[in-house]
């Protein structure tokens, strides 16, 4: 078949594309076919560049009609693909043969012209021992170069989100990196080329390199410590998975950095302790001395022989006690409830109305100038820590005090409702602002106004005491009404 192609110049074409009258009558279907197989264009150059004969193909790629084709010089016809093919054909014409030249051409020269992807091929043509043209062969690869484009874009975007979703990776095969991703190379300190081919085991603390070859092809995480170049450790999470690699088995693996992890641990294992430590002295090394003292005042209160001014001085010593006990119960109260999620309860059944009488009783012995008018209304039976209602109605009832006008009563209401009991304490003052009834419950928090005695904590506990039976606990203000806050409670706290 080489034969015929380098003889055909010498054979008469009447029509593009049209076999010559020598080819025997039962070989044309067979040749024809051949000729024009799907996606190879293929033609006949004279030793002056004119197309002598093409094939279908080739003919479609110009934009000039078949009769006009033949005779004419590549550069007119091709116009596009002229400024590679022509070196291409000048080294053909010296006798080289150019098998395969991939060559990128635009279809169009507007800018939205279509890029073309040629395989092409020029083949020096001979008859009787004369060079007579060149064999030219070009087959369209635009798809299948777009299909490798696409398929590095993808490999780009799954390496970008490799990068995203850990802190670098790396692929190996039999302990030894054959990839690796910028982040890892920033993990271990190296460069990308300082990592590739070598084992990971070289990259890795004395004690972690055991634990590396033990779970090789494991899908288990685990955690290695890196050694940096200049002995810094760096601690990280190892999580692999097997995967095809150049027809062989490779692993995967991603990385993440656990040294703001293991820090955050340290801290929060430090501040354990400093918890621990402080629940000590504030629950005992504290409230020791401080039982002490109160025992104290209380014996000198009651020996009845102490001048006025004395006894006045023990009053304000004993209240400055009890407000001293108060603190350090607050204080274990927040940090119970930061540890464990709330302020836990121990609900029971009891009517509410009987711990608001005891707890209004006690204010208006240690308050008598500021007037308290307590109110009951409906069903009041539920179960309840009677014992933290009546720490969750002394906190709102110190709130009210020192922020309520001191010659106008604190309403105090309960009412008892189908679901549960809404208790509401009211106090008319100044207008509580928007921005600080956001963050009022929040602990030690005291507004904007001065906030009298105590840590700031009393109406985070009261939140936390409401919530923990189920509840909650809200605040409204106005200048008209004053401010009040609505704790509702239902009668049975669900499982928490």
């Amino acid at each position: 078949m080489a034969d015929l192609l380098m003889a055909q110049p010498a054979l008469p074409l009447n029509t593009l594309g049209a076999l010559p009258l020598a080819v025997p009558e039962e070989a044309r279907p067979l040749l024809q076919t051949l000729l024009n197989a799907p996606g190879w264009a293929l033609g006949f150059l004279d030793r002056e560049l004119r197309l002598r004969w093409a094939n279908d193909t080739l003919a479609e790629l110009t934009a000039h009609p078949p009769s006009y084709q033949l005779g004419r010089p590549v550069a007119e016809l091709w116009p596009g693909l002229a400024p590679a093919l022509l070196p291409l054909c000048a080294r053909a014409l010296a006798g080289e043969a150019i098998p395969g030249e991939r060559v990128a051409v635009v279809s169009d020269p507007s800018p939205q012209g279509e890029k073309l992807h040629l395989r092409l091929t020029l083949l020096p043509a001979v008859s009787g021992g004369t060079l007579a043209g060149l064999t030219l062969l070009l087959q369209d690869e635009t798809a299948q170069v777009r299909e490798e484009e696409l398929l590095r874009e993808s490999e780009s975007r799954l390496k970008a989100l490799l990068d995203l979703s850990c802190d670098g990776y790396l692929l190996l095969t039999k302990g030894t990196v054959v990839e690796a991703s910028r982040g890892s190379a920033s993990l271990f300190g190296y460069t990308l080329e300082g990592l590739v081919g070598q084992p990971l085991s070289r990259f890795l603390a004395p004690e972690s390199r055991k634990t590396a070859q033990d779970y090789q092809g494991s899908e288990l995480p685990y955690e290695l410590t890196v050694l940096r170049p200049g002995g810094q450790r760096v601690p990280i999470q190892v999580l692999g998975r097997e995967v095809p690699f150049h027809g062989k088995t490779a692993f995967l693996v991603a990385l993440w950095d656990l040294t703001g992890k293991k820090a955050a641990e340290e801290a929060a294992t430090r501040a354990e302790y400093l918890r621990e430590q402080l629940l000590g002295v504030v629950g005992h090394d504290l409230r020791t001395p401080l039982n002490t003292l109160q025992l104290g005042i209380s014996v000198l209160q009651m020996d009845g022989k102490l001048e006025e001014r004395q006894a006045r001085q023990l009053t304000i010593m004993g209240r400055a006690s009890r407000r001293m006990e108060r603190m350090i119960h607050d204080l274990l109260d927040f940090t119970r409830a930061r540890l464990a999620g709330g302020i836990p309860v121990t609900p029971a059944p009891m009517v509410m109305g009987a711990v608001v009488e005891r707890v209004v009783e006690e204010y208006r012995l240690a308050h008598p100038e500021h007037p308290i008018v307590p109110s009951a209304e409906g069903d009041l039976a539920g179960h309840w820590d009677e014992a933290r209602l009546a720490q969750l109605l002394d906190n709102l009832l110190q709130n009210a005090l020192r922020h309520g006008f001191q010659d106008i009563p604190i309403q105090l209401s309960v009412k008892g409702e189908p679901s549960g009991v809404l208790l509401t304490v009211l106090n008319k003052g100044p207008l509580l602002p928007p921005e600080e009834r956001e963050a009022i419950f929040e602990p030690f928090r005291r507004g904007k106004r001065p906030a009298g005695e105590g840590l700031g904590l009393g109406l985070y506990i009261a939140k936390q005491i409401a919530e923990s039976h189920g509840g909650r606990i809200t605040v409204e203000s106005s200048l008209e009404q004053g401010t009040s806050f609505k704790v509702w409670l239902p009668r049975r706290p669900s499982s928490r």
